[in-house]
């Protein structure tokens, strides 16, 4: 048990990548050492204007990856010949040196942990089911069949769904040398290819190439400072002369979701865990919120919609951390136990009063005499007590009135 393919995941410290369920229907494309090898030829074949002039007419350089008997005769510094025996040239020859497991430049940070490929709707959700109507139902559209209202809105429903998220293991970081050897004949042809590579870097401080494969990744390759190069002028024989130069070209690349015969698959499934409820609620019922003991929020967005609000509503609370806009709209929810307050407000709409006086107040003289028995009375209580016994007088004199005109009559 030495490797992730079979390591005890309950005694890992860390995840491998291969936890969860295999996921067949969901697939990535691999990327490793031949994607890489691949973007290096196709950058010499396809991406570099390398081209030369023959009886009049443009034709491109051939270019080869050095396998087998090529990589043999290159290794001997002679160049390829035809079934004649003559030289091919020009011609570009690109062979794969040695593999770094340890690259240093074009990596990036995160090789310990897996990655989030993507995230949807697992199809063991509900809605979805009803949506596509797996069971096959009779009369069933596939629409939202838990649509309660008719309006429209660009807002997705995700509440409570089974979200299933899908994995691929660390990305592992390796770098390649690969040898790039370029034949001509003439040295006027061997300036226009030199000249053709220098002008192609996609950063010209670092001399660096944005390599691209044709699954869609893209690599970075570091290209030496140095040329060498190597003729047989100096041989003074018949055979057909021929330049040669070299440079060496450093490539990173890395491994993705690789599907290892013998090992697991790569991509890996999670299911979230549902909400279950077994609550039942006869009717609504507003329940307290948390009292923090806190100030009043001084937030305007707190005091929205304040003028819907009745001496009986919250008033929401100041904390920390706490948004002033989003507690107001718990507490005015139906269950208000999610907002903070800061307990009732009863004399809120009282007066809107700025140090003693309002618009409420009232300016009133206050005076204070003593009546019969020697007490401080306010005024208006002596005036009322001499209106009642003048209403008195005028009543008896009222009736004492009626009393003689009886009597007489």
């Amino acid at each position: 048990m030495a490797t992730k393919y079979d390591i005890d995941n309950a005694k890992r410290y860390a995840p491998t990548g291969y936890e969860g369920t295999n996921e067949p229907d969901y697939v990535i494309p691999s990327c490793g050492l031949e994607d890489l090898d691949k973007s290096v030829f196709n950058l010499f074949d396809k991406q570099i204007p390398l081209f030369h002039e023959l009886h009049g007419s443009v034709e491109k350089v051939p270019v080869i990856f050095a396998t087998g008997e090529r990589f043999a005769i290159l290794r001997r510094k002679k160049p390829l010949v035809d079934k004649n025996g003559t030289l091919i040239l020009p011609l570009i020859s690109i062979s794969r040196g040695a593999v770094d497991a340890v690259p240093q430049k074009g990596i990036a940070n995160n090789q310990m942990f897996p990655h989030v490929v993507t995230k949807r709707i697992s199809r063991k959700d509900l809605e979805y089911r009803q949506q596509q109507n797996v069971e096959g139902l009779r009369n069933v559209k596939g629409e939202d069949l838990n649509q309660e209202d008719g309006d429209f809105s660009l807002k997705a429903k995700i509440e409570n769904n089974i979200i299933e998220t899908i994995e691929m293991p660390p990305i592992k970081y390796f770098s390649a040398n690969y040898e790039v050897t370029i034949w001509s004949s003439f040295t006027q042809q061997m300036n226009k290819f030199l000249e053709s590579i220098l002008n192609a870097y996609t950063l010209n401080p670092g001399q660096q190439f944005r390599l691209e494969s044709d699954k869609g990744y893209t690599f970075s390759a570091f290209m030496e400072s140095a040329f060498s190069q190597d003729t047989n002028y100096a041989d003074f024989t018949d055979a057909e002369r021929y330049i040669k130069y070299s440079m060496s070209l450093n490539a990173t690349g890395y491994l993705i979701a690789p599907n290892i015969l013998g090992g697991k698959t790569a991509l890996r499934s999670f299911l979230s865990a549902p909400q279950i409820s077994f609550d039942v609620l006869d009717e609504y019922e507003n329940i307290d919120p948390q009292l923090s003991g806190a100030p009043v929020d001084p937030s305007p967005d707190a005091h929205m919609l304040d003028d819907l609000a009745t001496e009986d509503s919250y008033a929401p609370a100041q904390g920390v951390g706490v948004r002033g806009g989003p507690n107001a709209a718990a507490l005015r929810d139906v269950d208000a136990s999610a907002g903070v307050a800061a307990g009732l407000n009863l004399e809120k709409y009282t007066s809107e009063s700025v140090g003693t006086r309002g618009t409420d107040f009232k300016k009133t003289r206050k005076t204070f005499v003593r009546n019969t028995e020697g007490k401080l009375i306010q005024s208006w209580q002596k005036h009322q007590k001499v209106k009642v016994r003048q209403f008195m007088m005028l009543v008896w004199l009222k009736f004492y009135s009626i009393f003689q005109t009886t009597k007489n009559n």
